[in-house]
């Protein structure tokens, strides 16, 4: 493999001796910017917060110009203006003088391994603990409901239990995926936060992903991070598809087909839960022998239904309730083995 930190210059400006930060955000894209949600989030950050480059990878080495061919224009009878592709190191600071990296541009198509050795070079000079990557991609999920973010890490206890996806399948790489791997191997923190944009809107801008991902992205970076105008383009977004859904019956049932599929995916998934919210074992253990400990008071009192025990062994059961009489058994009620199918079966 050819040097890695031969892919890196500073800009003639910088000292980087003098650039330390926590966390480096990485927008390189990846298969699809669904709903332009990368692009609105770099614009939006470097439009917003005080921020100067501090230097640039070598495209040129990385790139592949074939497969995603930059812009130019022809003017009469020359061609000008040729969009050199750009892989591009930010720092910025956060609305509490806090100082993080920004790290954008296409995603590399070469040179994979070196590519990833150089940002990991890059951390290492900056001191930088954690990385985090953001995308989005089309899901069948609808425009009316909160965008989910899947996370995703270098390690499973760095994001909360049920907050990935619950499924193991192989798919083709993205540069993304090696540089988690990569990172993680050296034990650096990388956290990985995906958007679920509604299929329907992926080739247009759709803010309530940035907002989602900006979200989530202050949540695990304790970041603070300004909203600014998306929160508007949001609303007139949801403005201008109504205007084309509300009159289209197919669509719009075909938007509440998904809503169910979205609610019915929440309600399985639960609330993501952290690591740190779960009890010990120690505490599990306390909770149960105080549980039995009610349930033995409750049998001495002549409480010997499972229906009266469970009601009144509750935490919550009121003292002064009465507790609910095991009700009697229906006379078309099935014998024992023999219980009704649940409905829809």
């Amino acid at each position: 493999m050819l040097d890695p930190t031969q892919l890196f210059s500073y800009e003639s400006s910088i000292d980087q001796r003098t650039v330390h930060a926590r966390t480096l955000v990485v927008t390189l894209g990846s298969y699809l910017d669904a709903g332009h949600a990368q692009r609105m989030i770099d614009d939006h950050l470097l439009n917003t917060l005080p921020n100067h480059k501090l230097g640039r990878f070598d495209a040129d080495q990385v790139f592949d110009y074939a497969g995603h061919r930059p812009h130019v224009t022809f003017d009469h009878d020359h061609f000008t203006d040729f969009k050199t592709p750009e892989i591009t190191l930010h720092q910025l600071t956060d609305n509490e003088q806090r100082t993080f990296l920004l790290l954008n541009g296409p995603e590399p198509a070469l040179q994979w391994e070196r590519m990833t050795a150089a940002i990991e070079h890059v951390i290492q000079e900056f001191d930088i603990q954690q990385t985090v990557l953001i995308h989005a991609f089309p899901a069948p999920t609808p425009h009316t409901r909160p965008v989910l973010v899947t996370q995703f890490a270098s390690d499973p206890a760095l994001v909360p239990i049920r907050s990935g996806v619950p499924a193991t399948f192989e798919m083709s790489a993205s540069f993304d995926s090696l540089l988690t791997i990569r990172l993680g191997e050296k034990n650096h923190a990388v956290i990985g936060l995906s958007a679920h944009v509604p299929h329907y809107l992926t080739t247009i801008d759709y803010p309530d992903a940035a907002i989602a991902l900006l979200d989530k992205l202050a949540e695990v970076t304790s970041l603070n991070l300004p909203k600014g105008e998306l929160e508007t383009l949001s609303k007139i977004t949801h403005e201008q598809i109504a205007g084309q859904v509300d009159d289209n019956a197919e669509l719009v049932a075909a938007i509440e087909a998904m809503e169910q599929h979205y609610d019915a995916l929440v309600r399985d998934r639960g609330l993501p839960i952290k690591p740190e919210d779960l009890p010990t074992a120690d505490e599990i253990g306390a909770e149960m022998e105080s549980f039995l400990r009610r349930l033995d008071d409750q049998k001495s009192s002549g409480l010997t239904t499972p229906g009266q025990a469970l009601f009144m062994a509750s935490d919550n059961a009121p003292k002064d309730v009465v507790p609910p009489a095991e009700p009697d058994k229906a006379p078309d009620d099935k014998p024992d083995g023999e219980a009704e199918p649940p409905a829809g079966a």
